[in-house]
């Protein structure tokens, strides 16, 4: 069988249906004879479509929970930073407070112990002689001075 005596029609489908186009075609890239190829599916074809569905439904599942996870990891974090705001803050309080509470102590103590009261009795000590002049000693007249040492 030669290559010029083969005829090809080219058919297209126009909405589900054959429509024979009028130009045969002259010269084809290939030729042969080539079994049309049946619309029934194998096994493996359903089993690979139920898989490749599995993981489709998987990979969405994995995507929605990473968002989720990924929000609440924020919301933690930005707790975390209010907390130790708020930590902060109290130690600067917690300061202010001992501070004051030591003034107050200091201030009772001082109120509680009679430092300051005023003498109930006056106690009389008898006179000191000054006319004796205590004796100085005496400093020698003849010492050098130096300068700058």
């Amino acid at each position: 069988m030669s290559r010029a005596s083969i005829k090809y029609v080219d058919k297209t489908y126009l909405y589900g249906q054959q429509v024979p186009v009028s130009a045969p075609v002259s010269n084809p890239v290939i030729y042969g004879r080539f079994p049309k190829q049946n619309n029934v599916k194998s096994p493996v074809q359903k089993i690979n479509k139920i898989f490749s569905t599995i993981l489709l439904g998987l990979v969405m599942l994995s995507l929605v929970s990473y968002y989720f996870v990924s929000d609440s990891e924020k919301t933690m974090n930005n707790l975390g930073r209010e907390i130790v705001a708020l930590s902060n803050e109290n130690i600067e309080l917690q300061n202010k407070i001992d501070n004051m509470n030591s003034f107050n102590k200091v201030d009772a103590i001082i109120q509680g112990n009679t430092f300051l009261d005023t003498a109930k009795q006056v106690i009389e000590v008898p006179a000191v002689n000054s006319a004796v002049n205590p004796k100085l000693p005496s400093i020698p007249v003849n010492y050098k001075w130096s300068m700058g040492y």
